[in-house]
């Protein structure tokens, strides 16, 4: 009875799966008879004169090309009207390009994504079934649900100018629309959270899948994962088990930093859209400085009280899965423009997946162009495909066999990191995973020189011998001659006003800033740090002080510079942090982690060290602190490294007792 009973709920669940996938495409107008019509460049009245009146399946039917025929481009359109989900609300003509624009609402895309996100979480293992001692009280349960559900509530109303462009006709001063989007992010955070809290205990060796299941609503600037650590960063401050000094600190800095932000500079998200603020002003600083110190406190907590359940080896898996999934999905969605529209909507993307479909082609330089495939940025997906490569072979080196997932998982990692032409990962992971495989053998110390030795002609291979040759006053001078070409009408920000003056004369502080040119030289970042540069414009508190987590508008609103080809981000997030802390709280933060290593060397194993320092390379040259994936998952692998005993941490199984699926041992089968 108990088996039937089982077959009964997959059964249901895999028609709610189907329901989801396609119902929402079938929607037509009943009064409508007219066939759609057949897009051509020649002519497309019939949707100019008949928005919102076919479904996408009615134009797939007549127009079956456009499946897979990569000049079609499926968009959506948020700011719809709820009759018009799922219908063409528009086709415009580009050269030879057709854009089909298909009504959504962005009410809706809460329910559906949501219930999406509900059905992945479905999918973890639960909790055993005996008591914890972690359990929350459900009156500590249920006020911190609300909490977190007013927090994104909030949210809606603290960057109006971002969701006037998303709420069909709302009235953002209206009672009814106010409860509305407070019932409606209220019914999924609940059942998101009761989903997630019966499965805490597997949440951590989970975390890879975050690179798939982006989770950020369509028409929104919320990734609604992020909702679970927020729970939980409410629940320790609940508990009294939360980071005190780091909420003291934080809160005060949080003050002046919402004091601070007087005037308002909007911000578009862009592939940032769910971890970044769309606007710099005072409701939207308090909503994001919240949002900061309880998504830190979640994750610390989640970890502190969960760490004693995580599986290296299922995270392992987890990871090679991950790689596989985002190699297919990235390849299906570059040749089938359909499928790279349901990619973005069902996985909630932040950004389209790539629409070139050769990931092996070269410019006429004969040069690697980088292929994102499925994920937001190529470098960001090329860290983690290195990562992959280095932690399936530290578990080949360990229990000397891999399974068939991990197989499959390395090969995927190596096409994928290859893809993306992320130098400096393959690089790394070459280097880690050969010592790695070598660390144990009696020749250890010689084969490190030789590989030391290959490392270095690497690495001049990659950085170009003709890069080499530059006088050392040339190279350290990229940033600021680029900063100050960038210049718009004479018009120079504070910091270039100080380059200027200051650099070149000797100091320490001209010093620094010069060995920072040198590394962004040959990280190929002179460009895009230069630009930054020029841009960014602190008064004397903000450079100490920084303006504020997750928050990039004043640096891209407050300083006009001269135009550039494309609209380049920091590439950097030490820049990055630099805006949201100032030079005090880098420098701090620094220290603080050179401390907490110093103090826990002995603990920390070859594996610890490397992820560390492969974080911080990437850290250096990449906006990963900008991602909720890469964000989340390198800071479990700080706390855990730096505060827990790595032999543990890193713990994998013999394999004697290790299961060709990678997700169990025979022990923990008893």
């Amino acid at each position: 009875m108990l088996k039937l009973a089982n077959i009964n709920y997959k059964m249901a669940i895999y028609i709610f799966i189907l329901f989801l996938l396609i119902v929402p495409w079938l929607n037509t107008s009943i009064d409508f008879k007219q066939n759609a019509g057949i897009a051509s460049q020649e002519d497309v009245t019939f949707y100019e004169i008949n928005p919102c009146k076919v479904s996408l399946f009615e134009f797939l039917r007549s127009n079956p090309k456009s499946i897979y025929q990569n000049h079609f481009h499926f968009r959506f359109n948020n700011y719809s009207s709820i009759s018009c989900f799922g219908r063409v609300s528009g086709l415009t003509v580009i050269d030879s390009d057709f854009f089909i624009s298909i009504g959504t609402n962005t009410f809706i895309n809460i329910i559906f994504q949501g219930l999406i996100c509900l059905l992945f979480l479905k999918f973890i293992t639960r909790n055993k079934l005996s008591i914890s001692e972690n359990k929350v009280s459900n009156l500590a349960k249920n006020i911190s649900i609300l909490l977190t559900t007013y927090l994104f509530y909030f949210s809606v109303f603290s960057e109006k100018r971002f969701y006037e462009k998303q709420l069909y006709y709302v009235d953002f001063d209206e009672a009814f629309y106010k409860a509305l989007v407070f019932l409606l992010f209220y019914f999924i955070i609940y059942n998101l959270i009761d989903i997630a809290e019966n499965r805490s205990d597997n949440i951590l060796n989970f975390l890879p899948f975050l690179f798939i299941f982006h989770s950020v609503i369509s028409g929104t600037n919320i990734t609604l994962f992020s909702s679970i650590f927020i729970y939980f960063g409410i629940i320790s401050i609940i508990r009294k088990e939360s980071l005190k000094k780091f909420n003291k600190i934080t809160v005060s800095l949080s003050v002046i930093w919402i004091l601070n932000s007087t005037e308002s500079y909007y911000f578009e998200p862009g592939k940032f859209r769910g971890f970044t603020s769309s606007i710099y002003e005072f409701n939207s600083s308090i909503y994001w400085c919240i949002y900061f110190i309880l998504l830190i406190n979640g994750i610390w907590y989640l970890f502190k009280t969960k760490s004693n359940k995580f599986k290296f080896d299922k995270f392992i898996n987890n990871a090679s899965l991950t790689s596989i999934v985002l190699l297919i999905l990235g390849y299906l969605g570059a040749n089938l423009p359909l499928i790279n529209f349901f990619n973005y909507y069902y996985f909630g993307q932040q950004k389209f997946g790539i629409s070139r479909n050769n990931p092996f082609e070269f410019n006429s330089w004969a040069e690697k162009i980088s292929w994102r495939g499925f994920y937001t940025s190529a470098e960001t997906i090329g860290e983690f495909y290195g990562l992959c490569i280095i932690l399936i072979l530290y578990s080949y080196s360990r229990k000397k066999t891999i399974n068939k997932i991990e197989t499959i998982g390395f090969v995927a990692s190596f096409l994928g990191i290859y893809f993306s032409n992320n130098r400096t990962s393959m690089l790394l992971a070459f280097l880690f995973s050969v010592y790695l495989l070598i660390e144990h053998k009696s020749y250890k110390r010689n084969a490190t020189l030789l590989l030391s030795f290959f490392g270095m002609i690497l690495l001049t291979y990659l950085v170009g011998i003709d890069d080499l040759t530059y006088e050392l006053d040339f190279i350290t001078t990229r940033i600021t001659a680029n900063t100050n070409s960038y210049s718009f009408e004479g018009i120079n920000s504070s910091f270039s006003r100080w380059l200027n003056t200051n650099y070149g004369s000797g100091g320490f502080l001209s010093g620094i800033f010069g060995f920072f040119s040198f590394i962004g030289y040959f990280l190929n970042r002179s460009q895009r740090w230069g630009i930054f540069f020029a841009r960014y414009n602190p008064t004397y508190m903000e450079s100490i002080l920084g303006s504020g987590p997750l928050s990039l508008g004043q640096v891209y609103g407050e300083t006009p510079i001269a135009k550039t080809e494309t609209f380049l981000l920091p590439h950097s997030s030490l820049l990055s942090f630099l805006v949201y802390f100032g030079f005090l709280g880098v420098i701090v933060l620094f220290l603080l982690l050179i401390i907490k290593f110093l103090n826990n060397r002995k603990s920390i194993t070859t594996l610890g060290k490397m992820i560390i320092l492969f974080i911080f390379i990437n850290f250096l040259k990449n906006d990963l602190v900008n991602y909720f994936a890469p964000f989340t998952l390198y800071l479990v692998f700080m706390i855990g490294i730096l505060n827990y005993n790595n032999n543990l941490f890193f713990k994998i199984s013999s394999p004697s007792n290790y299961k060709n699926t990678g997700n169990e041992t025979k022990e923990n089968k008893k």
